[in-house]
């Protein structure tokens, strides 16, 4: 005789369900930020590698504010180019970085640009290789979140071409999360510097300590306290669709240089002035205020600038991860330096030239955190660096080549049959066997009739579809 399930003993197989996923979603949930934690680390350690191939290249490391002068107008990059830009050929972007150094045309509207490229602020619909920023400049955490744009449902479109975007949206794909050292100076750190001007070389000398610093070209030899011991890049949090301001630059701040301080009082968002520019925002900017940071307030802190302007910031380093940012060492390694580092006395002003400053050839006023961004002030920190509570190492996680080509195989470079538009994106399905739906990188639709693809990518779009078949009726 067969025995029924009775009400009781369906509550309690409910019951044990649910406590079973209750007590499984937090590991599978620390399973996932542990494996996003280590491709952060892992991007770190490849723009490292970068940095050191260039610089075995070149016998230099490429300046903070890169790039070519001359121009006046939008059309030139005014000399600020992100040292990504440089070091783009080194990070297997060499498509990319044929672009930018060769005459490029608009396959918008036709303009010519000149080797090099425009101003990193130009529009980059126009000036497609702005908008081309590629995995490795972003951290898996960060791209959790959603960007900054009004509210909207999906945006379907029927062709390859990308859409103009909604006013007042920031384009994603000009985003990063890797930014640059500018060690443990506080004034007027993000200025070009002019090298006919004495005052001007000697507020280098006196002030910028760190590993980059505006247009000067750092070498290997220039790192007294030894590259093990000098942080060279961290993150910063790009914009998003939240309002906690994080990614936000507070602006008009007075006596910040002397008082780093200060910035602490906009954590809470109710500054009244902030910069139309966003941390993260322009991948080939390289503003120290964009795109780079001072190992002054400590990680997760504001961003401000004083009255000065741009060129006077104290640039934080932020990040997505529970309590601390990652960081890559000058010598390749990649370490995770906690919220709680010790900072000083932030109410100190930094080195420079000028009675009221920190006398130049001092320790930093600011810590452990200051002395990892200052090369050649006689800081060796600790051996080994993750004796300090604050910091620890992060051992580097090997790819597994089938994954990772398994991985970039979902994304396809899609054209169409007369050979006017390109569309990088991944294959979703195929619409009665009519229409293919791709999504690129900002999440857009795109459903085009298959016939209008090329020959050579209705094949590989119907293959696809059939794997994705067999691969979802498969046992489990």
């Amino acid at each position: 005789m067969k025995s029924k399930l009775t009400l009781t003993d369906l509550i309690l197989v409910g019951v044990v369900a649910s406590v079973g996923f209750s007590l499984l979603l937090p590991v599978v949930l620390r399973q996932r930020a542990a494996a996003r934690n280590i491709q952060c680390s892992n991007n770190l350690a490849m723009l490292g590698l970068a940095m050191h191939n260039y610089h075995a290249a070149y016998n230099q490391l490429p300046p903070g504010l890169g790039g070519t002068v001359g121009g006046e107008d939008d059309t030139c990059n005014q000399g600020r180019l992100s040292p990504l830009v440089a070091l783009s050929p080194f990070l297997e972007q060499q498509a990319l970085w044929e672009k930018i150094a060769n005459p490029y045309v608009s396959p918008k509207t036709g303009k010519r640009f000149p080797p090099m490229g425009p101003a990193p602020w130009f529009d980059s619909a126009e000036y497609t290789p702005w908008a081309s920023a590629f995995a490795t400049l972003r951290c898996p955490d960060d791209m959790q979140t959603k960007p900054e744009v009004p509210e909207q449902e999906t945006i379907v479109v029927t062709t390859l071409a990308m859409p103009e975007l909604p006013p007042g949206a920031i384009d994603p794909a000009t985003f990063c999360n890797y930014v640059f050292s500018y060690g443990d100076g506080t004034y007027l750190m993000g200025e070009k510097i002019d090298q006919k001007n004495a005052e001007s070389m000697r507020r280098v000398q006196a002030g910028m300590r760190g590993a980059f610093s505006g247009n000067q070209r750092m070498r290997f030899r220039d790192f007294l306290d030894g590259l093990s011991n000098t942080i060279g890049m961290s993150e910063t949090i790009t914009p998003d669709e939240n309002d906690a301001k994080e990614s936000h630059i507070a602006q008009g701040i007075k006596g910040l240089s002397l008082n780093p301080s200060l910035c602490l009082q906009t954590r809470d968002g109710d500054h009244a002035d902030w910069w139309e520019v966003r941390r993260g925002s322009r991948w080939a900017d390289g503003a120290l205020a964009i795109s780079g940071f001072q190992t002054v307030l400590p990680p997760n802190s504001p961003t401000c600038l004083s009255d000065l302007g741009m060129e006077d910031p104290i640039a934080s380093a932020s990040s997505r991860h529970a309590d601390g940012v990652h960081a890559l060492m000058m010598d390749g390694r990649t370490v995770f330096v906690r919220d709680s580092i010790d900072t000083g006395d932030l109410s100190q002003p930094g080195v420079s030239i000028g009675s009221e400053y920190t006398r130049p050839g001092s320790r930093s006023p600011y810590g452990v955190w200051g002395a990892m961004g200052s090369r050649a002030a006689r800081e060796v920190l600790a051996s080994p660096i993750t004796n300090n509570a604050s910091i620890e190492e992060v051992v580097r996680e090997q790819r597994n080549p089938d994954q990772a080509a398994a991985a970039e195989e979902r994304w396809t470079t899609w054209t169409d049959h007369d050979g006017e538009h390109r569309l990088k994106a991944k294959l979703n399905r195929i619409i009665d066997r009519e229409t293919v739906e791709l999504e690129d990188s900002k999440g857009i639709l795109h459903r085009v009739p298959l016939n209008t693809l090329s020959d050579r990518h209705i094949i590989m779009a119907v293959m696809m579809h059939e794997s994705q078949l067999e691969a979802a009726s498969a046992p489990k």
